[in-house]
């Protein structure tokens, strides 16, 4: 048992650092070029403004989700306490703490800021 925790362990640094490379790879750059009168320059300011509040709600929803989680972990651990009857059986318990992240995905928020500032009539040139 132990022996397929530590397996399972290493799999998902692997998995992890296999993600973080593809995603640095795939890193895209945004230029952004302002529109060009004044109405679409205020246009783009309530662009940001909603990138804003898109960002703040999806942090609230991750902040929540990994306060869920820690308050299952606590209860979680609690229980396998409550019942363990050996020191094995209590080191046990402390294992079954799942990882809680508490990172919010922004990409849409980001994706929809870069299609309104278009709509604005703002140009954004990509580079890889």
């Amino acid at each position: 048992m132990r022996t397929l925790q530590i397996h399972n362990f290493y799999l998902f640094r692997l998995a992890v650092a296999i993600c973080f490379a593809i995603t640095l790879a795939g890193c895209t750059s945004y230029r952004y070029i302002p529109p060009d009168s004044d109405a679409g320059r205020q246009c783009v300011t309530s662009c940001g403004t909603n990138q804003q509040i898109c960002i703040a709600g999806k942090e609230q929803i991750a902040a929540s989700q990994a306060q869920a989680c820690e308050m299952r972990n606590t209860s979680t651990v609690s229980i396998c306490l409550a019942v363990a009857k050996t020191d094995a059986d209590r080191e046990l318990c402390a294992k079954k703490r799942q990882y809680c992240s508490s990172s919010a995905s922004t990409w849409q928020c980001d994706s929809d800021y870069r299609a309104c500032y278009t709509q604005c009539g703002g140009r954004i040139e990509e580079s890889q």
